[in-house]
């Protein structure tokens, strides 16, 4: 069975206990595994799949959570790295009384940025069935370009390309900038998700 790769940011999710209050109001939290291409990861595993994440991870107890957490899951973790160049990505969220939500993120940079181009290798796409990513890493720094080489390889191998564009507009210094990085990968994309 060939797998879905999925590349990008890996991070914590602090999620309210408290629905419909400010994000500076709430006052507990629950620590979960988060980042849009993780949970693809972790989705198409829990469904019986093949799923591998390809992204980077700060050496800090967030990091460990996150592999502990995803690996009895299923999702192959063995081309995640790790770095003390950075921590762990963060956003904490608050849900509005409608359910949106809110996000504060701590990514200055953060560990899943530092991916770089030169660390993505063409072997690893070989049993790629598809491979999955958003935009939250397509800001400028070495994960774009790791992007753009998982992605040439994954169309080497006749790779089906799978886009969630999830727009997450306090990451990048302006609206232009999102959707310029968002129309540069667009035409790459085989399928792209919109909600």
């Amino acid at each position: 069975m060939k797998k879905v790769i999925a590349i990008g940011e890996a991070l914590i999710d602090f999620i309210p206990h408290e629905k419909g209050r400010a994000l500076n109001d709430v006052e507990n939290f629950l620590r979960v595994p988060g980042g849009a291409p993780l949970n693809v990861a972790a989705a198409v595993a829990k469904l019986g799949g093949k799923s591998q994440m390809l992204t980077k991870l700060g050496q800090d107890g967030f990091g460990d959570a996150i592999l502990n957490e995803v690996k009895p899951l299923g999702v192959d973790v063995s081309r995640i790295s790790r770095t003390n160049e950075a921590n762990t990505a963060l956003a904490f969220v608050s849900l509005r009384e409608d359910g949106e939500r809110d996000f504060s993120f701590y990514r200055n940079p953060s560990a899943d940025m530092l991916l770089e181009a030169n660390e993505v290798k063409k072997e690893w796409f070989k049993e790629c069935h598809s491979l999955h990513f958003c935009s939250v890493d397509l800001i400028e720094c070495p994960m774009k370009y790791a992007h753009k080489k998982a992605i040439e390889f994954a169309l080497e191998n006749k790779s089906i390309i799978s886009f969630d564009p999830n727009v997450r507009l306090p990451l990048w210094d302006s609206e232009e900038s999102c959707r310029d990085a968002i129309l540069e990968f667009l035409h790459l994309a085989h399928i792209v998700k919109i909600s």
